[in-house]
């Protein structure tokens, strides 16, 4: 594996230029360079916490004129990874103007708010419910009015590419609700994937769960994330289960941050080896389970990876530290390069390794240490000319959009 020779940075250049004239939009939004890359951003300016879902969970609306987000309520300062803080659920429009409160008195995680994501039609948003009681899902029009909650057996985080079915379950069970029938249907316990896995030695001595059960992009299966309890998880391995066959398959392991492939017909991973405590980056072929190594050119301190929706080639991610800094790199699975997008904080250098008996320190582990808690768990729209992300540079987690038309 070559070692790509760390750039010479220019001196922090920061060019910031307020946008100009009266209106709210206006106001809100910064222009930024960023001084390495010469990436064009927007940041969303707020003095609140805000944060998108996740990087597999587009913040647009369909037709893109608008964005759903969180935002923390004023007085929320420091966050931290298990807390759920005070805050609502918010549209704006793609410029940042009209922006509107859909729900209140509702508590956010730093991580995804309250799972907030856009029905088919853009009518709709629908939302986790944690004002009374147990957490459900449920949805609120986007013009204003009452919350509609969609009272599912088990716990329903996700909707399906058309609208009519909800992802669905617990640690011991996932499934869908279609959501005309009004019924829910199990798909895999956690026994039956204890029985499918290969890996069940490693569950002896730590108890697993299911979780994350996400829709491919076509509709036609869902992804099943299997993984032990710990904080850094000896087991995480993913199922997919097909509508049309009604079969479950156990498709890989020993990876972490799984993703659909826009096509639906592969599922895109890092992998780390904690003998070299490098990563690589694996595709898997969702229905033979066929591995191939996607990009292992150089290490990927990666996070969260994704492929662009039109050109399946290239695959952005957060990354954190080393040779390639804190924020955004932009991944060529054909031309096996890998290059900083964005840097975060805007220009700031990348970390040196303390010594050349530790050349991974800081950066050869999943989550090395860094100023923030924030992880900018980049997100493309729709063509792939923008790709929304999160920092919390300014001292607030705040939404900030890179220009990604020239790629």
């Amino acid at each position: 594996m070559s070692q790509r020779p760390r750039p010479v940075l220019a001196p922090l250049l920061l060019l910031l230029v307020a946008a100009a004239g009266p209106s709210a939009a206006q106001s809100r939004l910064q222009h930024l360079t960023d001084p390495v890359t010469g990436a064009k951003i927007t940041r969303f300016v707020s003095s609140q916490h805000e944060n998108h879902h996740y990087y597999f969970v587009s913040p647009w609306s369909p037709d893109e004129t608008r964005i759903a987000f969180f935002r923390f309520d004023p007085q929320v300062d420091t966050l931290t990874a298990t807390g759920r803080y005070p805050g609502s659920l918010w549209v704006m429009d793609a410029d940042g103007g009209d922006e509107r409160k859909l729900v209140a008195g509702l508590k956010g995680h730093y991580h995804v708010g309250v799972n907030q994501l856009w029905g088919p039609d853009g009518k709709y948003v629908y939302f986790m419910d944690n004002r009374s009681g147990p957490s459900v899902m449920a949805r609120v029009s986007v013009e204003g009015g009452p919350v509609e909650r969609v009272n599912t057996p088990v716990p329903c985080t996700r909707l399906s590419p058309d609208g009519k079915k909800l992802s669905c379950g617990t640690g011991l069970e996932q499934g869908v609700y279609d959501l005309a029938k009004k019924e829910y249907q199990p798909l895999v316990t956690l026994e039956r994937a204890l029985a499918l896995t290969p890996n069940r030695a490693l569950t002896v001595n730590n108890p697993s769960v299911l979780q994350n059960t996400r829709f491919s992009p076509t509709g036609d299966r869902v992804m099943i994330v299997h993984r032990t309890t710990e904080d850094f998880p000896k087991l995480v391995e993913v199922f997919v289960y097909d509508f049309a066959t009604q079969q479950l398959q156990w498709l890989a392991g020993d990876l972490h941050h799984p993703t659909w492939r826009p096509d639906g017909q592969a599922i895109l991973f890092p992998r780390h080896d904690p003998l070299t405590n490098v990563q690589t980056l694996i595709e898997v072929d969702a229905k033979t389970g066929v591995e191939r190594v996607a990009f292992d050119a150089e290490h990927v301190p990666a996070g969260h990876p994704s492929y662009h929706p039109l050109k399946q080639h290239l695959v952005v991610t957060d990354v954190y530290g080393g040779p390639l800094g804190n924020g955004l790199a932009l991944i060529d699975l054909k031309a096996g390069t890998i290059r900083p997008l964005v840097t975060i904080p805007l220009g700031a250098k990348p970390e040196l390794p303390a010594d050349e008996r530790f050349p991974f320190r800081n950066w050869g582990l999943w989550f090395p240490a860094r100023k923030y808690l924030n992880e900018p768990r980049p997100v493309w729209n729709q063509d792939g000319t923008k790709i929304l992300f999160t920092s919390q540079e300014s001292g607030r987690i705040n939404l900030y959009i890179v220009d990604t038309s020239d790629l």
